[in-house]
């Protein structure tokens, strides 16, 4: 199970806790005669509710199958989760109603039916626009903001993939400007699972070009950062055929991978934003220019490399040193691929055999 897939169960249970108090909530401010109904029954209700929801939310509108809602505008991205919603209710006093022996809750009768309809619909409403914030800011950025945290500078130790689309001057020659941004707008749809997946957090977008961090030691963690940018590779490829019939291209991609120190800090009065400043940005973009002068899909730094254990399958050649813009040292460069055919074999062997050339 994966870091991501464990924060989302955490996240889940929390929710559905805080579903079960809402369930009393409800009754006090719908039902006046509450006391005379169980606390505990309508607290079932709203856990079970909860499960319906948050499951929904956390797990089966993020999923596969409702991606082409999730492409929608997001008023139609409201109202197709709302329809969801509004048919789990009855499945709800279904459940609760079977779990109490049969007898249906007050909460749950004809008379408070659209009341109860009203309140979980307002209730989604807000938690679908708080989401839509969270995923223009990214979740992480919205919490620190909403704490201070980087009100005052703050310096990290982060890991940068800066991801580019391999031939976007020429698609746009070809397919124009606006045809050129509906293939970015699918391609960074595309990459977004596969990125949070791998723990990543995508830091912006600048114009065919996709930044991607993470701190320091869980980008090192299973070399998730390296595997993140395999990953995306694999969705792409697995997505060729409608690239190809939707934009007559099956994009590819290339990227510069570097880690170190950067100053993070919370920027701006009528538009807030959290940027990185330091070396390290600079050294990732650079990075992923020499992947593009060397003809290579990924190239990291010597000095992030060291601190990463690879996975079996992926290979690193030494592409020597360069001194790169802006630089008064020389910064070593490897290309790393993924070489199924050497699955199996010892890390060390596969290192060893690259580094000798």
């Amino acid at each position: 199970m994966t870091n991501h897939t464990k924060r989302k169960l955490v996240l889940y249970i929390i929710l559905v806790a805080i579903s079960a108090a809402l369930g009393p909530i409800y009754v006090s401010i719908f039902v006046a005669d509450l006391i005379q109904y169980s606390i505990g029954y309508v607290a079932l209700d709203g856990a079970i509710g909860g499960l319906f929801l948050w499951g929904g939310l956390l797990f089966l509108w993020p999923s596969k199958i409702c991606a082409p809602l999730r492409r929608l505008a997001f008023p139609w991205q409201v109202v197709s989760l709302l329809v969801l919603v509004a048919f789990s209710i009855p499945w709800t006093v279904l459940i609760s109603g079977s779990i109490q022996a049969g007898k249906p809750l007050l909460v749950f009768s004809f008379a408070s039916g659209w009341s109860l309809y009203l309140f979980v619909l307002v209730v989604t409403t807000l938690t679908l626009i708080i989401m839509q914030i969270a995923k223009v800011i990214g979740p992480r950025i919205l919490g620190n903001l909403l704490i201070g945290r980087y009100h005052s500078p703050v310096e990290e130790n982060r890991i940068f993939l800066f991801v580019d689309l391999i031939g976007s001057t020429a698609l746009a020659r070809q397919y124009g400007d606006l045809g050129l941004q509906r293939l970015l707008t699918r391609f960074f749809f595309d990459i977004g699972r596969p990125v949070a997946e791998h723990g990543g957090e995508i830091h912006a977008y600048v114009g065919d070009e996709v930044i991607i961090t993470w701190p320091s030691k869980s980008g090192a963690e299973r070399a998730q950062c390296i595997r993140c940018f395999f990953a995306l590779q694999n969705v792409l490829r697995g997505h060729a055929e409608v690239y190809e019939r939707l934009f007559g291209v099956k994009p590819r991609i290339r990227a510069g991978l570097h880690g170190g120190s950067v100053i993070v800090s919370e920027c701006g009065d009528t538009k807030k934003s959290i940027v990185y400043f330091g070396d390290t940005m600079n050294t990732a973009a650079r990075l992923e220019n020499e992947a593009k002068r060397l003809n290579e899909e990924l190239i990291i730094s010597s000095q992030l490399l060291q601190t990463i254990t690879l996975s079996n399958g992926i290979v690193a050649q030494n592409m020597g040193e360069v001194t790169l813009r802006g630089h008064d040292s020389a910064t070593g460069l490897f290309a790393l691929s993924n070489d199924n055919s050497n699955l199996g074999r010892p890390r060390s062997a596969v290192l060893g055999a690259q580094r000798s050339e």
